[in-house]
Order: C-alpha cells, then sequence, then structure tokens
C-alpha cells in the first residue's frame, strides 16, 4: 500500500513495485605496486586520465543510446524543478490573479531569478501549460482532467503570451525545460478517445510552433499521470492483474506512439518524454513494447511508498525493498533510454512543505530521500527535479545552520538535495558520467 500526490489532493492508491538497473562506475583495481616512478608519480592516478569534461555548455540535446546528451557529445544528468503558472499554485492566489499575464511572468521570473540568486545548481525547470489559461473563464469543472472548458484559440494565445515567454526566460539563465500539457489524465484514457484526441491537438499545435518546433533546448513530456487505459472495447485494464500486463502494455505503446508520429510528422525533433500508467510508476511493459523513434526518453514519478519505498507512516523501509521495487519499473526503460524524474519531494508531514512525507534517512539504509538520491546515481543515466514549490527553494540559504524548519532540517528535501546539486554541477560529476567505464 501507499499514497500517490496528485497535484493539489492526496490520491490513495496501490503499488506491488519496482527496480533500478545497477550501473556499475567504480575505480578500476589497483595497480601491483604502490611506488610511484618517474612515468606515473602518482601509483593511484592512471597513466591516461580522462580529460576533464567542459562543463556550463548550454548546448541543444538529444538522445544518445540510453543517455541525454548535448551537441559536443557530452553525458548529462539534468536536474532542477517545476514552476505552474496559475494563481492557486502560486501561493494560493496570494500573489496574483484575474488572468493578469504582466503579473504572473513577474512572479514567476522573480522565483527563477531568486532560485538562482541563492546558489541552486538548477539544469531543467519542468513547465506546466495550466489550463487557468486554456479553460473558458467562468465554466465550472470536476478537476484538471475535465477537458469540456478547454479552449484551443485560448490555449494558443497564453502559449505565447505565458509559457513561451517563461520557457524562454528560463533558457536565458541556461536552464533547460520539459513542457507538460494543461491539467491531469482523467481515470481512464483509450486510443482515439477524448482524451486522446485533447493531447493530439495540444501537440500537434506545439510542436509546429515556430519558437518550440526543433528547439532542442526544450523536452515535451506527453501526458501527467495516466491511470488506466482501455482496450478496444473500452474496457479498463487492470493495473495489476498479470493477465491483463501484455494488453496493457500493447495499449499505452500505441497510445503514446501515434503522439510521437504528430510530433515527429511536424519535422519536431525535440526530445519526447513517455509517461508509464498508474500515475507514471509501471514501465515494465515498455521493454517488450518500447516507444519507438528517436530522441525518445520517459517521463517517471517518485514519491514516498512508490516503489516499495519508505514512507512516513512506515519509516524502516529499507534501500534493497526499494531498489528492487525500482529495479521491476524502471530498470527495464533505464536499459535502453534515458529516464527523466518530473515529480519527487519529501519532508516530515509537519512542514506541511512537500508532497511526498517522509525523511531523508540513510543511504543504504532506512528513509526515503537519500535512498532515492543513490538509487537515481546507481541507474546511471536519470535526470530528476524537487517538486516541492519554488517559493520555498527560493528562500533557501545554505549557510543556515541546521534546524527544525523545512529549509534547514537534513530530514526535509531542500537542504540534501540543494548540497547534491552542487555536486552534480561539478567538473568531478561531468567526469564520472563520461568515464570510460560508465555503461
Amino acid at each position: 500500500m501507499f499514497f500517490s500526490f496528485r497535484n493539489s489532493k492526496l490520491i490513495w492508491k496501490l503499488l506491488v513495485l519496482l527496480p533500478l538497473f545497477f550501473v556499475a562506475c567504480g575505480d578500476d583495481d589497483a595497480t601491483s605496486s604502490d611506488k610511484p616512478t618517474p612515468d606515473n608519480p602518482d601509483p593511484h592516478k592512471p597513466d591516461n586520465p580522462t580529460p576533464d569534461v567542459p562543463i556550463g555548455e548550454f548546448l541543444p540535446l538529444h538522445v544518445e543510446g540510453r543517455f541525454i546528451v548535448n551537441s559536443n557529445g557530452t553525458r548529462l544528468n539534468l536536474h532542477g524543478f517545476a514552476q505552474t503558472y496559475s494563481p492557486w499554485f502560486n501561493e494560493q492566489g496570494s500573489k496574483w490573479g484575474n488572468y493578469d499575464v504582466d503579473a504572473c511572468l513577474r512572479y514567476n521570473k522573480g522565483l527563477i531569478d531568486d532560485i538562482v540568486r541563492v546558489g541552486w545548481k538548477m539544469s531543467f525547470v519542468r513547465i506546466h501549460m495550466d489550463p487557468y489559461w486554456s479553460n473558458t473563464p467562468g465554466v465550472q469543472t470536476s478537476g484538471e482532467s475535465d477537458i469540456h472548458a478547454f479552449d484551443y484559440e485560448r490555449f494558443k494565445t497564453y502559449l505565447d503570451e505565458v509559457f513561451i515567454p517563461m520557457a524562454e526566460y528560463a533558457l536565458s539563465k541556461n536552464i533547460y525545460v520539459v513542457m507538460r500539457p494543461p491539467g491531469v489524465c482523467p481515470e481512464q484514457i483509450s486510443i482515439d478517445g477524448e482524451y486522446h484526441q485533447y493531447l493530439k491537438r495540444v501537440w500537434n499545435y506545439v510542436s509546429k510552433h515556430p519558437k518550440l518546433k526543433d528547439n532542442n533546448r526544450i523536452m515535451f513530456e506527453l501526458a501527467n499521470e495516466p491511470i488506466q487505459i482501455c482496450d478496444d472495447n473500452g474496457n479498463a485494464l487492470n493495473n495489476w492483474d498479470g493477465r491483463d500486463e501484455d494488453a496493457r502494455g500493447q495499449q499505452i505503446q500505441k497510445f503514446m506512439q501515434s503522439l510521437v508520429s504528430i510530433i515527429r510528422t511536424n519535422g519536431c525533433n525535440n526530445i519526447i518524454l513517455i509517461p508509464g500508467l498508474h500515475y507514471q510508476m509501471l514501465y515494465k511493459t515498455f521493454k517488450k513494447y518500447p516507444v519507438t523513434g528517436k530522441n525518445i526518453g520517459y517521463a517517471v514519478h517518485c514519491y514516498p511508498g512508490w516503489y516499495n519505498s519508505g514512507a512516513e507512516d512506515n519509516v524502516n523501509v529499507t534501500y534493497p525493498e526499494f531498489k528492487s521495487g525500482w529495479d521491476d519499473q524502471i530498470g527495464p526503460v533505464a536499459e535502453f533510454a534515458p529516464v527523466v524524474v518530473t515529480e519527487m519531494d519529501w519532508a516530515p508531514a509537519k512542514y506541511n512543505c512537500s508532497w511526498g512525507k517522509a525523511v531523508t534517512g540513510v543511504a543504504g539504509g532506512a528513509g526515503f530521500g537519500a535512498n532515492f538520491m543513490k538509487i537515481a546515481d546507481e541507474t546511471g543515466n536519470v535526470s530528476w527535479l524537487l517538486f516541492t514549490g519554488p517559493e520555498h527553494l527560493a528562500k533557501y540559504d545554505n549557510d543556515a545552520p541546521d534546524g527544525s524548519t523545512f529549509l534547514t532540517d537534513p530530514q526535509a528535501c531542500p537542504r540534501p538535495v540543494y548540497r547534491k546539486y552542487l555536486y552534480y554541477a561539478s567538473q568531478e560529476y561531468a567526469n564520472l558520467i563520461n568515464g570510460a567505464d560508465y555503461k
């Protein structure tokens, strides 16, 4: 049993999950002699060390094998944050409202400025093209999965006035962008169903836009949190019934492949990230039924309690259980494609600042956060972000002593993630993931 967070609602769910494809990247065996020689004055340093891999180059991206690489061929694992451009998700309507484009841009650009100013080493941002802008004002909906208020013309207008300007601003700060469509998937989706047609319409327009098409610093995440998919007769396929697994795998592949085909038919070669079923947790079937084509990766969500991980109500879950769960579902796609975790965070529930409720714990022992980072590193080709609201990240102070606030408690995500991101931005890490032994 575990819990998932779906935008503003806590949603109960079931799981039996997943593992992680472990990538060995240790040092070579020690040399037979510890004595220096004229040709090798440091016996613990190889004769021909890997040259430094330039970092900080903000170059276009593409996929090679299981890695995201830039146009120089340098492998990158990206690390970042997320933004949603609606009054509610911008501090519960306290900062702007009434479709005020200038106020929205001013507030959200200011958050990016502050996040950079306090020293976060962010290399990508996930941008939600929030339905606040594309829904007809005044039309009531049952939630973000309800698309009957969607106005195509409003979507086109605010793509130009809000979402593209925010993407361009992030790019101006050397921050890559992942764009996700408005809203979330309904409980059930089907091939050529209403929601599928909606996604086709959105991506057909986005992938033809002159500022987005072939802008290879921008990636597309095709949907947010699909749950169940139906067979051709409209019957929902069970996520946990092994008898449905093959049919489910074929259906989700066809569903996503058709969206990819629309984007590629438009001559758009941006990296595309494929979401899995059950709130972006199920990926095992993509090994048998992969989404084909160039520049394809997989967009994963990971919260406490998922993939057999520890959560605040079950703190004794340890690394081997989490890793086994991750390896079962994420490992199969990580073998052949890059993985981007587009939602993940954690903190003790008392802070009420993160979606996930757990503690950092100890890598290799109990706890969620430290083990998530360990597993991501071991997998080798995992990019990931912190889904905690950017208004919190913008206030972080790394010089403040450890304490009992959300931003100073080492058991909450900001402190350990801030410091982990410093390492990811280092030349040491760039050399590691580009080393000859890093498979």
